[in-house]
């Protein structure tokens, strides 16, 4: 009994499911057929691609719509590699064309000189003066160079010097405390031989200052002989170049005067012949005159 009555609750559920379901559908279905067609919201048809070559309107994509589309995208036509290839070649040629001009330019450039003119000191025709001038020039830039690298090597030797006879002095000082300590108390045999070796010290740096002070002195004596040689070369090359300074002036002054003749005799010349010139003129007049009058009378 029991499981008839599970059996029949089972079938009556199903069926109220059902029942259910049918009259949610019918609602659905009615609804629909009420509501107007006007009212339906239909999506706008989706835009074609143009058959031919059409002016789009103002706002619009050649497709027709308002956005793009892949119709709208270029499309590739013809033979890709030969198109590639003609591409590539004028690519080519406007290269070559680039590197013969650029090759080309700078060919042209050193051969005219143009890029010669900063390398180096282009030639002039100086005259002999202005060749007089640079020597000269060259020579007191080289005395100058000269007197700095003296002046640099005595204060090199003068600190040199100044340092050993300041270790010298100080040396002595102490040689002097140690031979006042053996006198009055006695010192030790390390004490002992420090003072024998500053005996020793100060003995050959006498030796070194004299023979230094000696060199010195003759190298002063060389360095006065050298002054005295250049300024006595100087002085005869001073005058050398005065004297040829004269005689260039003299034989200046000569073609000047020469010259001036020479512009005297074609002035009184060409006066003489103005004057020739002048009476052939009243000449041919009076002949002139003459046959004019034979004529009238």
């Amino acid at each position: 009994m029991s499981r008839f009555l599970a059996a029949a609750t089972q079938q009556f559920q199903k069926g109220l499911r059902f029942s259910r379901m049918l009259i949610h559908n019918t609602g659905k279905q009615l609804m629909t057929a009420k509501t107007p067609t006007a009212t339906r919201a239909t999506p706008p048809p989706p835009p074609r691609c143009p058959v031919g070559e059409k002016k789009p309107k103002p706002g619009t994509f050649p497709s027709g719509g308002k956005h793009a589309t892949f119709c709208d995208c270029p499309k590739p036509e013809g033979d890709f590699m030969r198109a590639w290839y003609a591409k590539n070649s004028r690519y080519n040629l406007i290269l070559i064309s680039g590197a013969l001009a650029a090759f080309g330019s700078w060919g042209m450039a050193i051969s005219s000189g143009i890029l010669g003119l900063n390398w180096t000191i282009p030639e002039y025709p100086y005259n002999e003066d202005e060749m007089e001038d640079f020597e000269m020039e060259e020579e007191r830039r080289r005395e100058e160079k000269e007197a700095r690298q003296e002046r640099h090597q005595d204060a090199i030797e003068a600190r040199e010097l100044a340092i050993r006879r300041r270790h010298a002095k100080e040396a002595m000082e102490r040689e002097v405390d140690l031979m006042q300590r053996d006198m009055e108390e006695g010192i030790t045999n390390e004490e002992l031989d420090e003072l024998q070796r500053l005996a020793a010290e100060r003995e050959s740096f006498e030796i070194w200052e004299k023979d230094e002070i000696k060199r010195l002195e003759e190298q002063q004596k060389e360095r006065d002989q050298i002054r005295k040689e250049k300024a006595k070369v100087k002085a005869e090359r001073d005058k050398e170049r005065e004297k040829k300074h004269r005689e260039k002036e003299a034989q200046l002054e000569k073609e000047e005067a020469e010259r001036e003749k020479l512009r005297q005799k074609a002035r009184k010349e060409r006066e003489k012949a103005e004057k020739e010139a002048q009476k052939e003129k009243e000449k041919i007049e009076k002949e002139k005159e003459k046959a004019r009058k034979a004529l009238s009378g």
